[in-house]
């Protein structure tokens, strides 16, 4: 990719400039010929998505008299639709968003950082050529050594003396371990300890509430008073560094 279209709609004009600036400095630094259009309003952009195709949209979620995920729905509709990157000073809107499937997130709090992370990811997804290779995980169990894909484990759940790794669309695997050397592993894979009985993979996570976690698979796990705060951080980060990708 050595060039893209590029539309940014923010309803505040000096965050709508710094946010045009900064993503045509980000691509540039990748080699990439960022064509930025600016548009200060939800009606101006429509309007603009009907003159032109872009490849990809920076979206702020809240403005005035309208909602930029309501307007992430609607050009979902659309034959060319670009890609759409939201831009919020809310972390917390981050799971409505999920109905949109957007590229990303950024929060105007950690503007700089999560900018330039989410380009830099959509740069090297663009010129992939081929799937990425399965992520394996291999785990000690009774002296022998077990291989698994670490992407297809949905979450582990401790029992007694065992551990439970439920896997997405093959048998369950029991291990004989404890937790905490569990835990070590899977948090090398995206995986984050919210229960001192339950280790999450971040792939699977639809939405976190007060006290538990929904998985795309329509499965609650709760979630300890003690993990929350940080399980909700790891995740956060875990969505600005590889973007929202809903399994199922």
């Amino acid at each position: 990719m050595n060039r893209i279209t590029v539309a940014v709609c923010d309803d505040e004009e000096h965050t709508l400039d710094i946010i045009s600036a900064s993503v045509k400095k980000v691509f540039a630094s990748h080699n990439v010929d960022a064509e930025v259009h600016s548009y200060k309003s939800a009606s101006l952009l429509w309007a603009g998505l009907h003159e032109q195709s872009f490849g990809l949209l920076f979206l702020d979620i809240n403005m005035p008299n309208t909602d930029g995920i309501a307007i992430g729905r609607k050009i979902c509709g659309m034959k060319d639709k670009p890609d759409i990157i939201f831009v919020s000073s809310n972390s917390d809107r981050v799971f409505d968003t999920f109905a949109v499937n957007p590229f990303g997130f950024v929060r105007k709090a950690n503007f700089i950082k999560d900018i330039a992370s989410v380009i830099e990811r959509y740069v090297a997804e663009k010129a992939k050529d081929a799937a990425p290779p399965l992520v394996r995980l291999e785990l000690k169990e009774r002296g022998k050594l077990v291989t698994l894909n670490a992407s297809l484990i949905k979450y582990a759940e401790c029992l007694r003396n065992e551990q439970v790794l439920y896997m997405d669309g093959q048998d369950d695997v029991v291990l004989r371990s404890r937790m905490t050397v569990l835990e070590s592993e899977l948090i090398k894979h995206d995986f984050i300890r919210i229960h001192k009985g339950y280790i999450v993979n971040c792939a699977y996570v639809k939405r976190f509430d007060g006290n538990s976690v929904t998985l795309t698979t329509g499965e609650t796990l709760p979630v300890g008073r003690s993990k929350h705060n940080e399980a909700m951080d790891t995740y956060l980060e875990y969505i600005h560094k590889n973007g929202i990708s809903i399994i199922g």
